[in-house]
């Protein structure tokens, strides 16, 4: 597994050093992380955290197969994506837990996680 930030690329290949690692970066305040197959970039899982929310993108490949997080509305929240304020549609915000739910499931078959509802990418 191909963990990229801030910091550059990392290999990690067990999946609890990768949730592991994704906590602690959070904690950390690192806004922005993204998952992919070692050596390839699609698919990939871009995760964008503050505090304890998160806003998932999973891109299937370059033809612009792409989905958000459906989250349940409550929580407009401001990310920091390469250190541009952003902020997320209220309906893409899910918990931590949730993310980290996601993330087990994407690093098991890089396929869309099931966890969680999606919609369309914007």
């Amino acid at each position: 597994m191909r963990v990229s930030y801030e910091n550059g690329d990392i290999t990690i290949t067990d999946n609890e050093e990768v949730i592991s690692l994704i906590l602690c970066l959070a904690e950390k305040g690192i806004n922005e992380i993204w998952l992919s197959e070692d050596g390839k970039l699609y698919p990939a899982l871009a995760i964008l955290v503050n505090g304890r929310y998160t806003c998932l993108n999973y891109f299937g490949n370059d033809e612009g197969d792409m989905y958000m997080s459906r989250g349940d509305g409550n929580a407009q929240i401001t990310f920091k994506p390469g250190g541009t304020e952003w902020t997320a549609p209220a309906d893409a915000v899910i918990s931590i837990e949730s993310a980290v739910a996601c993330i087990r499931q994407f690093c098991k078959n890089y396929n869309l996680p099931d966890c969680i509802d999606w919609q369309d990418g914007v």
